[in-house]
């Protein structure tokens, strides 16, 4: 790929950092909508395809899971999307490896190499 073309790939990452994108799920049956940012969207897919999972029953599994924590007192009135975040976080961090980290050319000093950050610049203070 052409720098160009891997500008062009970044750029479109980073306009979609903010951007809340609506689903409609059916965790329990019944159409929730929930706003997550693309890149959660598309890890949350990546996830139900490695685990030959839909994204209702990860969905319905995950709100489950918050039901019971709620049960216990823990996590009171956290949203389906925020649980989803959580978990997609997790998950990957989970899978997260020093081979892989190093693929990914982390740990070069630059900490937003290969993130949807990657492309953006912060400007110096001097």
């Amino acid at each position: 790929m052409s720098n160009e073309g891997q500008r062009a790939g970044r750029n479109n990452q980073t306009r979609s950092v903010s951007s809340l994108v609506a689903r409609s799920l059916h965790p329990d049956g019944h159409a929730v909508q929930v706003r997550l940012e693309l890149s959660y969207w598309e890890g949350l897919d990546e996830i139900c395809r490695r685990e030959d999972l839909t994204p209702d029953e990860l969905c319905a599994d995950v709100q489950e899971r918050m039901n019971q924590q709620s049960r216990r007192g823990a996590q009171p009135g956290v949203s389906l999307a925020n649980a989803l975040r959580v978990f997609v976080v997790g998950y990957f961090r989970q899978a997260a490896t020093e081979r892989g980290h190093a693929r990914a050319g982390h740990g070069q000093g630059d900490p937003f190499v290969s993130t949807p950050f990657d492309s953006l610049s912060v400007a110096s203070d001097a």
